[in-house]
């Protein structure tokens, strides 16, 4: 383990005093390992994936909800692998891992089935936004929307009551986002500890990128999507006030015709509902 390595993991249990870091099942990290390596043929990665059929059952419903948007119906998980490609499959992998891995009881300023619908929505979203903007990442563009806030569970249960302070007082109307109030109080802010989090789970570079800088202003030397940084607009708690601010950034910044954009929110409201559903199965 090199020296920034042993740095973040040091900062990383600062953060959260010594809680225990989630982590994977042995089967997951198998299983990424196998997708990772070019000279595996598919099979063999179809082999492994049925080690845990819980988990193909899952990817196959992940992959056939409206909010991923494929074409037409992917019924086993070879013809996943060949019809997506490994890079597309990894991308839900990892996504179903880290959601399983996360703390799922309540705690001051965090609800489980608040923070997964929202999430499932900005996933969706990202994904339309990505087919209009940069349709070769989109699977990139739907795994970074989901998992941009990824920091936040661990957080609000390793730290109840600093934490849940501010939780608290974002989801009550406190002006400015999370991530402003979480520097205000403590010097750091969850996208930073997304991304410490991530480089413990081994995470592509590009996702990690995409969870540390989802709030950072756009001249970063780093490359964030356009889908992703529209979309890290979004409260939790959605209001109409941010869903218009997004839809007149999406314009402004991106050429997005706004009641395509009304629509797509439209869509991907319905969409996140069966999402959420199906990443809680």
């Amino acid at each position: 383990m090199g020296l920034l390595r042993k740095k973040e993991d040091k900062e990383l249990r600062a953060v959260v005093r010594g809680a225990e870091t989630p982590h994977f099942p042995a089967v997951t990290l198998r299983i990424l390992k196998e997708l990772r390596d070019p000279d595996v043929c598919f099979e063999r990665v179809a082999e492994c994936l049925q080690w845990d059929a819980g988990l193909v059952v899952r990817v196959l419903r992940t992959v056939n909800s409206a909010a991923y948007g494929v074409s037409r119906r992917i019924d086993d998980v070879r013809h996943a692998i060949g019809f997506m490609g490994r890079s597309q499959l990894e991308q839900i992998v990892l996504a179903i891992a880290v959601k399983d891995s996360l703390p799922s009881a309540p705690a001051r300023g965090f609800r489980a089935e608040r923070f997964w619908r929202a999430a499932a929505f900005r996933a969706a979203l990202a994904r339309a936004f990505a087919d209009e903007l940069h349709p070769a990442r989109n699977a990139e563009a739907f795994t970074t929307g989901l998992l941009q806030d990824v920091a936040v569970p661990v957080l609000a249960h390793a730290r109840p009551d600093d934490y849940g302070d501010v939780l608290e007082a974002w989801h009550g109307g406190e002006p400015g986002g999370l991530e402003e109030l979480e520097r205000g109080t403590f010097g750091w802010s969850h996208d930073r500890v997304g991304a410490l989090l991530g480089r413990s789970w081994e995470l592509p570079e590009p996702l990690v990128a995409g969870i540390e800088l989802h709030h950072a202003d756009e001249r970063t030397d780093r490359e964030v999507l356009p889908a992703v940084r529209l979309v890290a607009r979004l409260r939790e708690t959605e209001d109409e006030h941010g869903l218009e601010a997004l839809i007149e950034h999406a314009r402004g910044d991106y050429g997005l015709d706004p009641d395509w954009t009304r629509a797509a929110v439209a869509d991907c409201r319905e969409a996140a509902v069966e999402l959420a559903g199906t990443l809680a199965a």
